[in-house]
């Protein structure tokens, strides 16, 4: 496959995502268009990795602006300001930055817990032997070498719940959380970028322990490409902060999520950097019966409903496709409640059926495939259920 037909290929992926995404948002979906749109702005990213010069500049603001909607769909953070600080806020703003001129702020210890997080008995002793024994176990760690800092990917197809992980670890670490998008660092003034970079590291350095967390990641560590392009910048700078963290006074981990690990440049996975993958998979047959078991919550269901079968009718979906179809059930229940007169009906099987014919698994073969092929190039086995 030559070149322009992998770019029309990309853009087939981009309207599908973002068409998708519009729909969702126009249902209420927000999370489910918010994620969405971030997948609809990567496509646009590898094409603009296949791009040069003006194209490859315009694609890549596109991605961004693209990214500003997904953004924009986020719970709105809880701050006000009142009258009388009105004016010294909007001067601060003005001028880039705070009293302390570092806009980055923890958003505390999350409550997530790896409860929260269905499934994944593999993923989670993994975690658990990489990270979490870390600060339960010092010295054994100590003994052998393995103390400090650490970085990981977590990577996976869209919707597994890399995000959910991410959370969980910065519970059970007891670390405040720092998440980093690619509309939190981006800047179209030259220097910027780094700039905010710089600050990030610092703000975290400041605790005896943080996490930070970068979402999307594949974007943020593009490939850096020779024609000094503004993501060259912004990678040096990230190498240089990740070489320096083993020489903190603090502990700093550090937790990157990714769908598409193959675009990431290769010197930010070298040893001391983001060295340890680990594979967040699709729900499996049990896993996906826990979550629609947990998503029904209390509702009434029919007393023989067969969650084997529920779970069967959702092969190959990810977390949020399956949160999305026991949702569409529920609503079918009450529409049919409606219908008699208010009286509270069951979820059904048939209900199920339904909600997973309309809505089709957002998970590409195409993504799959090659996910599988970057697996094999890192010896990293991977479970034939995706």
């Amino acid at each position: 496959m030559d070149i322009n037909e992998r770019i029309s290929l990309f853009y087939q992926e981009y309207k599908a995502d973002y068409e998708a995404a519009r729909l969702a948002e126009s249902r209420g979906n927000l999370e489910g268009a918010r994620k969405l749109y971030r997948q609809a702005a990567l496509d646009l990213c590898e094409m603009a990795n296949l791009e040069t010069g003006e194209t490859r500049r315009q694609r890549t603001l596109h991605a961004e602006q693209v990214l500003e909607k997904a953004k924009s769909l986020s719970e709105p953070q809880q701050k006000t300001i009142d009258a009388a600080s009105a004016p010294r806020a909007a001067a601060q703003a003005a001028q880039g930055g705070g009293e302390d001129d570092n806009p980055w702020q923890s958003e505390g210890i999350p409550d997530t817990t790896f409860d929260d997080v269905v499934g994944m008995e593999d993923v989670k002793e993994l975690i658990r032997t990489r990270i979490i024994d870390q600060f339960r176990y010092p010295e054994l760690y100590k003994a052998y070498g393995l103390r400090g800092g650490t970085g990981i990917l977590l990577f996976g197809l869209p919707g597994t719940g890399k995000t959910t992980v991410a959370r969980a670890i910065a519970h059970e670490i007891g670390a405040p959380l720092y998440t980093v998008l690619l509309s939190d660092v981006l800047n179209k003034w030259v220097g910027e970028s780094e700039k905010r970079i710089r600050q990030l590291f610092d703000k975290a350095r400041q605790t005896e322990t943080a996490l930070i967390f970068f979402d999307d990641f594949d974007v943020l560590g593009m490939e850096r490409q020779d024609d000094g392009n503004h993501n060259n910048k912004i990678i040096v700078e990230l190498i240089n902060q990740m070489d320096g963290f083993r020489e903190n006074k603090n502990t700093l981990i550090l937790l990157a999520a990714s769908n598409k690990p193959w675009m990431i440049d290769s010197a930010l996975m070298r040893p001391g950097r983001f060295e340890h993958h680990i594979y967040v998979p699709l729900a499996n047959h049990d896993a996906r019966k826990l979550l629609v078991q947990k998503t029904l919550g209390g509702v009434p269901t029919e007393p023989d409903l067969d969650l084997d079968r529920v779970s069967d009718l959702m092969t190959g979906y990810n977390g949020a496709d399956i949160v999305s179809v026991v949702k569409s059930a529920k609503y079918r229940a009450v529409t049919r409640s409606k219908a008699q007169g208010d009286r509270i009906l069951p979820v059904s099987l048939e209900d199920f059926t339904i909600a997973a014919d309309e809505h089709k698994s957002s998970v590409k073969p195409g993504d799959i495939e090659q996910l599988r092929r970057y697996a094999i190039q890192r010896g990293i086995e991977l479970p034939d259920e995706m």
